[in-house]
């Protein structure tokens, strides 16, 4: 995989042993998409929910993509098995490079 600068930081997978974890995850997303690193694609819930009691469902997804290299990540739980993981996809093309 190519060097980013603004993503080699995110691009080890690695899987999520507590709610409390995950949660601390996810607000460093937040300032992460707010910084305009990354973008947020797709998600099963807004990144805020994750902060309520109970949490929004059995199964939770968030891809994200970097703006820079168009690398994509994905933040996914179980939370009814208690599995929860950060996995790194494919260098894509940047977000807004439009092809030929």
């Amino acid at each position: 995989m190519a060097n980013c600068p603004k993503c080699d930081g995110f691009s080890q997978r690695f899987n999520i042993g507590t709610l409390r974890e995950y949660r601390d995850i996810v607000r460093q997303l937040i300032e992460i998409v707010n910084q305009g690193t990354f973008f947020l694609v797709r998600a099963s819930c807004p990144l805020q929910d994750m902060f309520n009691t109970p949490v929004p469902g059995d199964s939770i997804s968030h891809d994200f993509q970097c703006l820079m290299c168009g690398r994509t990540f994905h933040l996914a739980a179980d939370t009814y098995h208690g599995h929860a993981s950060w996995t790194v996809g494919d260098l894509a093309r940047p977000i807004g490079e439009k092809p030929n």
